[in-house]
């Protein structure tokens, strides 16, 4: 395969590998410093690692001029993504916990315990499963906007839907809320 400017050759050895212990560490003092907490930190490298098989796949970019500065820059990135989907779905517990925690005249308290419920049940679901039950039922958006907005196909909006309904709801039998 013939290479031009600046593409990639197979096999090149100065391409970040993340499998040398000292980039490894490198990454996840990034991480820390960045304020990903300590159980996120494996998380973390990861997703590094798949931004580097991305990277890698695409043959016609730029090969890499300096590996741990390109490591560091894609770590503290991670840990910026990290934060801002933390801020998002803090941001919806909050809001959810303020609208359910004053009693309203017109909802049972029946209503209010299953919703106080599902909000807890929220927290511990899976974020791509969270995030489709909180955009069809919270946003009350269509699945063609959630795909659109998620930048999946529909069948996958179905399928975690149908997923996350599922789970919801054996908990929810689980702890008797339903």
């Amino acid at each position: 395969m013939a290479t031009g400017r600046g593409a990639r050759r197979p096999g090149e050895d100065d391409q970040p590998a993340l499998v040398d212990p000292a980039e490894v560490r490198r990454v996840r003092a990034v991480l820390a410093l960045g304020g990903v907490p300590w159980d996120a930190l494996d998380d973390g490298v990861q997703r590094v690692r798949l931004k580097l098989l991305e990277e890698r796949a695409d043959p016609t970019r730029p090969k890499v001029r300096d590996p741990l500065a390109w490591l560091t820059v894609v770590a503290s990135r991670v840990a910026s993504d990290w934060h801002r989907s933390q801020s998002r779905d803090a941001g919806l517990r909050r809001r959810l916990a303020e609208h359910w925690s004053r009693p309203p005249v017109e909802h049972p308290e029946e209503q209010r315990l299953l919703a106080l419920a599902v909000a807890d049940e929220l927290e511990s679901m899976l974020p791509a499963h969270r995030q489709v039950l909180v955009l069809r039922y919270y946003a009350d958006l269509p699945i063609r906007e959630i795909a659109q907005l998620l930048n999946v196909p529909e069948g996958t909006v179905k399928s975690r839907l149908h997923a996350a309904q599922a789970a919801m709801r054996a908990r929810l039998r689980q702890v008797e809320a339903i």
